[in-house]
This record gives structure tokens, sequence and C-alpha cells, in this order.
């Protein structure tokens, strides 16, 4: 499910460390149909609710958050949406059951930026607002969700004017990757595949480099991914035969740390003992088009790609592998 911009606009802020409670009181007119029901995603977390007509929600969240509050059937279709940049703090939160009536009291700086932002009429006077506020963390994450329509040299020089103090921004660094993005090609077969520089769960940086002499088995996932944890088995089984002839790596592309290292039993990470890359710009799956969790990709003993595949239906991963004459 792809939620749009109040979801997908918020980027962790990875250089704020220190949790602050934030108290959210819900006073709505109106209730859901049966079907029906509100998510929640508060600086990362999620909560579910069938009912706001009088609910208070408490969550740790560090200097800023947004707070998105979508409005879904049990289809998981998204029938309406709002959203709230948050500090630490005491909100009331008013409106129906229809989130685009939404209000909260009080407004932050930060919502006030966003608001102006919203309102603006023209790509041109939201790329205003944002340079004159380049410090503000919700001038970066709307200039992410506008990057794709803006020419690589506008995002190069606004790239330069943003102060060192945002560089560790997860906003900033989703900037810097989509530039990269745009001198890089999928890797078909036959290519060399996309070079890279990914921190391990050791915090060892793994290049392409690395992984030459000996072929590779990439596997796109995301801490989450029922697919991915249904093939995990498998995986494991593949390593345990042919480790020794088989690198195998899997690239996660969660947005927060804590998620890439994340080991509650339910995703059976215990399993996963090859190399886990931890890929928070989606920098390589964008890259080569990966849209379908898991994906596969094979690579020759000098990193060019010899085979793509997704899904994993039981026993396939084990046969595409087993086409590469490797010795147990």
């Amino acid at each position: 499910m792809k939620f749009s911009f109040f979801l997908g606009a918020f980027l962790v802020i990875s250089h704020l460390t220190f949790s602050q409670q934030v108290t959210l009181h819900f006073q709505l007119d109106g209730r859901l149909k049966n079907n029906e029901f509100y998510l929640i995603n508060l600086g990362g977390k999620n909560f579910q609710a069938t009912d706001l007509t009088t609910k208070t929600i408490e969550s740790e969240i560090n200097e800023i958050a947004q707070i998105s509050i979508l409005k879904l059937n049990n289809k998981g279709k998204i029938l309406g949406e709002k959203g709230f940049w948050l500090v630490p703090g005491s909100y009331t939160i008013t409106g129906t059951s229809e989130p685009f009536t939404l209000t909260i009291d009080p407004i932050t700086e930060y919502q006030q930026l966003q608001d102006q932002l919203t309102n603006a009429t023209s790509i041109a006077s939201k790329i205003q607002l944002i340079e004159a506020n380049l410090d503000n963390i919700v001038a970066l994450a709307n200039l992410n969700v506008l990057s794709e329509q803006l020419e690589k040299e506008t995002i190069e020089t606004l790239l330069e004017k943003i102060p060192t103090s945002m560089h560790l921004s997860q906003s900033y660094l989703q900037l810097e990757s989509d530039l990269l993005k745009r001198d890089y090609s999928i890797a078909s077969k036959g290519t060399l595949f996309t070079n890279f520089e990914l921190e391990s769960k050791t915090g060892e940086i793994i290049t392409l480099e690395n992984l030459k002499g000996k072929p590779t088995l990439v596997e796109f996932t995301f801490t989450g991914c029922a697919g991915c944890v249904k093939v995990l088995p498998e995986l494991k089984e593949i390593y345990d035969q042919y480790h020794n002839q088989l690198n195998l790596v899997s690239i996660y592309s969660d947005k927060r740390k804590s998620d890439f290292e994340n080991n509650n039993p339910v995703y059976k990470k215990e399993l996963v003992t090859w190399t886990s890359l931890w890929d928070p710009t989606n920098f390589v799956s964008d890259v080569n088009k990966v849209t379908i969790y898991p994906t596969f990709i094979i690579l020759d003993s000098d990193g060019v790609v010899i085979d793509r595949f997704t899904g994993g239906l039981s026993g396939k991963v084990k046969r595409k592998i087993t086409q590469l004459n490797l010795t147990p």
C-alpha cells in the first residue's frame, strides 16, 4: 500500500534522538461504517481505531514528527487522509469522520509552513518558499516530494544551499540519493550490477567489489514483508548448502534503522545468517525498478546480472540456484 503526501513525505530525522511525549485528544463528530477504520501514523508508529469521537493517543516522538490520519476500508483502499506536523506537547484534533475536515490546535510553526506550501499555487512559488526555509525539515520533506518534477541542476543548486546542520537528516540523504539515481540505469541481464556502498548489520560498509569472486544471490526485501518471511527457510537452506561457493545478500529498504535491526520473532530474522544491508533511501531498489518484494537478482562472479525474478513460490529460488551448477 502506498500513501500520498502526508505519510509518504515524512522522513525520520536521524540526528534527533531525544524522545518526548505527545498527546493527541480526538474529538470527532460522526462514526465510521462497519467496514471502515482509521490508521494513524505518528512518527513512524501505527495506531488503528474505529471510533475517534473521544479518544486519546499518547506516544513518544523526537523533536519533530508528523501525524498522518487515514480513513480506509477493510480492503485497504484509502478513503481520505489528513496530516499535521507536530512537536512534543498536547493537541486537540476536531472535525468529522471525513479526514479532510480535521483541524488541530495548537498549530505548530512547522504546520504553518506546510500550510503555506500546500496553498502555493505553482511549483515556482513552492520552490521559493522551500529555498527560504532550507533549515526546516518541512521544506526538505516537500522538496523530496517535488524532486522528480525538477531539473537536476535545480536540485543541485538547492542542495548546496542546505545548511550542514541538516546534512544528517533522512530528507537530505534522500535528496542526495535521488539525484545520484538519475545517473544510473537499471542493471539488465548482461550488464554490471549497480555499484553501491551500504551498511551491514555489523556496521561494515559493503560494496559491489566485495562480492566479486563468486556468484551472488541478491534479495530485495523489507522488514514486515510477508512473502519475504515465507521464503527465508528456503534461503537459509541455500546459504547453508552453498555459502562457500555463493554470496547471499539481503538488501533491506527500511527507512528506519530501528526497523532494519528489529529482531521480533515474527520476522524470523534469526534465520538470516548471511549478509544483510541497509538501503534507507531505496537507492539500489529504485535504480533497479524493484516494485515487488521479494525480488531476486543473480550475479556472476564478476558482478554481471545473469538472472532476475520475483516472488518466493516454494522451491523457485532453489531451482534458479541449481542452474548455476554449484558444488555443495
